[in-house]
């Protein structure tokens, strides 16, 4: 597995970016401790980075069918940089201005995706792109995760964000280094316009009409929109994974920035070593669609327990260590069927830009939601993430056959 090099340069980018883009982890709080309701702020700094993403991940995915994955990837790491910079004065215009630039970035993960696919032969691709889904998707944790250690060992950092920016900024640096390295995956070369470009972003924000240009993917994948409204709601689902710094910061937890690093390292590590074992192992002798009824039924015991955790730390390391090992596997399998689908189609980077801008949507919904809930109760957003791992559940048992076809198979 993973035996070209380029697919781990591809994943040291995206590990990188998600650290530069997410590393802040409980630091957060400071941008925004003059500010009433914090965790509304902090939650609502993440659907501003959702929301910034919307028109460029499909316009950016297009450019790179055209004209090359390479140029957008440099690009991408290059605005990031910028974005990093806006973190230095521990301000609240200056999250905002981060969230809303760092945002813009996110289309580079779209474009990586596409590079994947482009590299991975077909047998391969549910493990491959399942490790990929799964680092894109729980990048609010493997974010703190990674930046948890400089809590750890430099005291001065837990009550200052700058020193953990200025790290930041350095990796910044480093992802477009990186990305100098980057070989072209897509040897197309074709004329796109500006005008093209432009249609394809102020297409992207008119969401029924994106909906509806899947139709024409799913006549030619049968149980392409079956398979992708898996993925919706397992996004939504696992939506918590950027709730955890607001509900360990703001419950009644009240965990310190050092004792968020360590919960961090734990579920991080936990989850990656679930993840990376279950799609080098295990993933090619499964029946998917079952797996993944399992897995959200497990979901919806652990975001209740979740709910109620926030008078022990004990229940909380319990009740997360299941759920690493498990419902944190969603993610990732989904979005190997997604894009075992994805590749039959034409146009993967544009169509991979369709998919994260409906993604975007989606998770900018649900942060939406999580916000206004934990304004409620720093509990009452983890039954918004039980109900929606419910209807994943439903629909995995009311699956059409067409998209059965895809899920009922072992193998890859």
């Amino acid at each position: 597995m993973f035996k070209n090099k380029q697919l781990w340069l591809i994943y040291a980018i995206i590990l990188v970016d998600i650290v530069v883009a997410n590393g802040l982890g409980p630091l957060v709080a400071k941008y925004v401790e003059d500010l009433p309701a914090k965790a509304v702020f902090i939650t609502g700094g993440t659907a501003i980075a959702i929301g910034a993403q919307l028109a460029t991940a499909p316009a950016l995915g297009a450019y790179s069918d055209k004209r090359g994955r390479r140029p957008v990837v440099f690009l991408t790491a290059f605005v990031s940089l910028i974005a990093s910079l806006f973190l230095l004065p521990v301000k609240a215009w200056g999250f905002i201005t981060n969230r809303v630039t760092e945002g813009s970035t996110n289309s580079m993960y779209s474009v990586l995706k596409s590079a994947v696919t482009d590299l991975t032969p077909k047998e391969d691709l549910m493990r491959t792109t399942g490790v990929t889904t799964f680092i894109l998707g729980a990048a609010g944790i493997l974010g703190p995760m990674l930046t948890a250690g400089l809590l750890i060992a430099f005291p001065e950092t837990r009550k200052d964000p700058q020193p953990v920016v200025l790290v930041m900024i350095s990796l910044a640096v480093l992802n477009i280094i990186l990305a100098f390295f980057f070989r072209e995956t897509q040897d197309k070369k074709e004329d796109i316009s500006k005008k093209e470009l432009k249609e394809k972003a102020v297409s992207a924000l008119k969401i029924k009409a994106l909906w509806k240009k899947l139709d024409k993917v799913n006549e030619q994948v049968p149980g392409f929109k079956s398979i992708f409204t898996l993925s919706l709601l397992g996004s939504l689902g696992t939506g918590y994974f950027n709730y955890f710094i607001a509900f360990l910061t703001q419950s009644e937890l009240k965990m310190e920035p050092l004792q968020t690093a360590y919960f961090f390292i734990f579920y991080g590590l936990l989850s990656l070593a679930a993840n990376f074992a279950f799609f080098t192992y295990f993933v090619q002798r499964i029946n998917k669609r079952i797996t993944l009824l399992i897995l959200a039924v497990t979901g919806i015991a652990t975001q209740v327990l979740f709910a109620f955790s926030e008078h022990s730390e004990t229940m909380l390391y319990t009740v997360a260590g299941v759920d690493a090992v498990t419902v944190t596997l969603i993610g990732g399998l989904v979005g190997g069927l997604l894009s075992k689908m994805v590749n039959e189609s034409d146009g993967q980077g544009e169509l991979f830009g369709d998919v994260q801008g409906l993604g975007g949507v989606a998770s900018f919904y649900t942060t939406v939601v999580n916000s206004a809930l934990a304004g409620v109760s720093a509990k009452a957003p983890f039954f918004w993430f039980a109900a929606c791992m419910a209807v994943l559940a439903v629909l995995c048992i009311r699956l059409p056959a067409d998209a059965r076809k895809v899920t009922d198979t072992n193998g890859n």
